[in-house]
């Protein structure tokens, strides 16, 4: 599913990038110490994505993130899996995140200060999301009409999934060998239980979600 990754950014040869916009929600119902946890969460899964997807990231004003990546096609599999990260945390928690691909420049580090269509739809559409929490934008209309639907759909569903679930779909996700035996070992549940959880939160669906953003956005590329 996943290509060969280079780990040179190279803004000439590819200007063309992911750019995901979030926040935390209800931040200030934390406390001290559990928001430190839940930053750390957030920190590592934007660490081992931007390594992943040759891109970079930036957390600011204390709840707000952006990363940017030169391999947009992957940027549903980063949105989603953030999500499942926290919602599986302890505690529990959700992000709101503006996703968008297109024309982006920007320098290591400084992703909060990059330019370019992604970057303005990615912000402009995290303001609009309201009481979603998970919104897909392109300057291409048809890449656009192809996929919003499917993902408000994505998004309700992800939305209703309990902590379990929500740690047991992302070690399905992220797990080279997808078997269900593997699943439980990584998660040291039993085989028969992480079928049911797995199949309760329509796992399926949530992959093939997934594999249509892939291929839609790749083949979408301007």
């Amino acid at each position: 599913m996943q290509s060969n990754k280079n780990t040179a950014i190279n803004k000439a040869a590819k200007p063309y990038a992911g750019v995901l916009t979030g926040d935390i929600t209800g931040s200030q119902s934390f406390s001290d110490e559990d928001f430190r946890t839940i930053l750390a969460v957030l920190e590592q899964h934007l660490s081992n994505y931007a390594m992943q997807y040759n891109g970079h990231f930036d957390i600011y004003r204390g709840d707000a993130f952006q990363l940017a990546v030169n391999q947009p096609q992957y940027c549903m599999h980063i949105a989603l899996g953030l999500r499942l990260a926290l919602k599986a945390h302890t505690p529990s928690v959700d992000v709101r995140i503006s996703v968008a691909v297109g024309k982006a420049h920007f320098r290591p580090k400084e992703v909060k200060t990059g330019t370019g269509e992604a970057f303005v739809l990615s912000g402009r559409g995290l303001d609009k999301i309201k009481s979603n929490y998970l919104a897909f934008y392109s300057g291409n209309t048809e890449l656009e009409s192809k996929t919003q639907l499917l993902t408000r759909f994505a998004d309700t569903h992800v939305s209703g999934l309990t902590q379990t679930q929500s740690e047991t779909l992302l070690a399905y996700l992220q797990a080279a060998d997808k078997s269900h035996e593997n699943i439980a070992a990584l998660l040291n549940k039993n085989r028969s239980n992480v079928s049911r959880i797995l199949n309760a939160s329509n796992y399926k669906l949530v992959a093939e979600y997934l594999d249509y953003m892939e291929q839609t956005i790749a083949t979408q590329k301007q």
